[in-house]
């Protein structure tokens, strides 16, 4: 009898709150929203990014190559794609927590909206950082032995100019799946 009245006051374990529709719901608002504004950013971002690395290159003078020549066009097209492609791969599985409740477990309970903002900082921290790599690249490729590399070459052939501008938004595209990638808190 003392087993029954021991059994009873056993309570069963309460569902995990991802299981609640308004935390799952919640979720999902704050995933799409985390996602959106992580892909315009991104899309700045590249374009910016673009002008940057003309800045960097003066010896090639990268859109004005390409355009009129569909080859070169689509390598660039397909190489803008990939770079976004990283973007969006990275805010959909970047370790934020999202929700009503971020399980950050020491601490505050931090809002999404500070920890979203968090990853846009070190978001753009990446995308300047990979500039600076960019232009060491650039400055250090020609001078150094056994390279003694022309990177203006490259200006020569719209193509050229095409597969250069994919390889460079490929490399920018990882450093934006890095960044996205880094725990936010």
């Amino acid at each position: 009898m003392e087993l029954v009245g021991f059994l009873g006051q056993i309570e069963p374990p309460l569902p995990p709150p991802w299981l609640d529709p308004a935390v799952f719901l919640s979720n999902l608002f704050w995933v799409f929203l985390r996602t959106f504004t992580t892909f315009v950013v991104v899309f700045i971002l590249g374009l910016v990014s673009l002008r940057v690395v003309d800045w960097i290159t003066p010896g090639v003078r990268e859109i004005q190559r390409i355009k009129g020549h569909p080859l070169a066009t689509a390598l660039f097209a397909a190489g803008f794609f990939v770079y976004l492609s990283f973007g969006y791969i990275a805010s959909m599985a970047s370790p934020i927590p999202v929700g009503l409740e971020t399980g950050i477990v020491s601490g505050p309970n931090l809002s999404p909206l500070v920890l979203i903002s968090y990853k846009l900082v070190t978001l753009l921290l990446g995308v300047v950082l990979s500039y600076v790599f960019a232009i060491i690249y650039y400055r250090v490729l020609a001078k150094v032995e056994p390279f003694g590399l022309d990177l203006d070459d490259v200006d020569k052939e719209p193509l050229a100019v095409g597969v250069y501008l994919f390889g460079y938004l490929v490399f920018l595209g990882a450093v934006v799946y890095v960044a996205l990638m880094l725990p936010a808190a």
